[in-house]
């Protein structure tokens, strides 16, 4: 998955830096996997990528979060496997009408991010997906944070596969010359200090 890493670099889908959040928090990365489908080659690349990881996996169903739906398609292209996705703002009277596409219950499913940052997001959808009669186990996902998502999950009872790890990667990019040495060592202490709420 080096290459892969590589690729998102290069192309600017993940940058590094100073960048304010809306909360005013300030991060060294930022990730914009929702800009995929400007670049169809690598959008390609990153769908064989998750499909690969999916064997072994009995699933029928791919369900994607909304910012995840163009990968999805190309996702689903590739494996031929049936996707749903969330539509609209979600609320406790709509819920049977937050999920586009074919289904029934007892599909087992495949939800679909394309960042994993917290359990909180992928929580609150599988709990839908549940509601309205999809059997979500497996999370899959191209990039986990290393916040503490991919552990809260797998504590909760579902598999995880992630085409790649923040602080995987990281070295990576270090001796491909994409980011300096103090570059790093600054994503690696936000990784640490955020995960244990500093």
């Amino acid at each position: 998955m080096d290459s892969l890493a590589l690729s998102l670099a290069r192309a600017g889908l993940i940058q590094f830096g100073r960048f304010v959040q809306p909360d005013g928090a300030i991060w060294p990365i930022a990730v914009h996997l929702r800009w995929l489908p400007a670049y169809p080659a690598l959008l390609r690349d990153v769908a064989a990528a998750l499909g690969a990881l999916l064997e072994g996996i009995e699933a029928d169903r791919l369900l994607t979060t909304a910012d995840a739906i163009p990968l999805g398609v190309a996702l689903t292209l590739h494996t031929d496997l049936s996707m749903v996705y969330i539509s609209g703002e979600v609320r406790d009277y709509t819920a049977a009408f937050a999920i586009e596409g074919a289904y029934d219950v007892g599909h087992p499913t495949v939800l679909l991010s394309d960042l994993l940052l917290d359990a909180a997001q992928a929580h609150a959808i599988t709990a839908l997906a549940q509601r309205v009669g999809l059997e979500v186990h497996t999370i899959l996902s191209v990039l986990d944070m290393g916040l503490g998502a991919c552990e809260a999950l797998a504590a909760a009872g579902y598999t995880l596969r992630c085409a790649l790890v923040l602080h995987e990667m990281l070295p990576v990019l270090q001796t491909q010359g994409w980011i300096p040495a103090v570059m790093r060592a600054s994503v690696e202490h936000w990784i640490a200090a955020t995960r244990g709420g500093g």
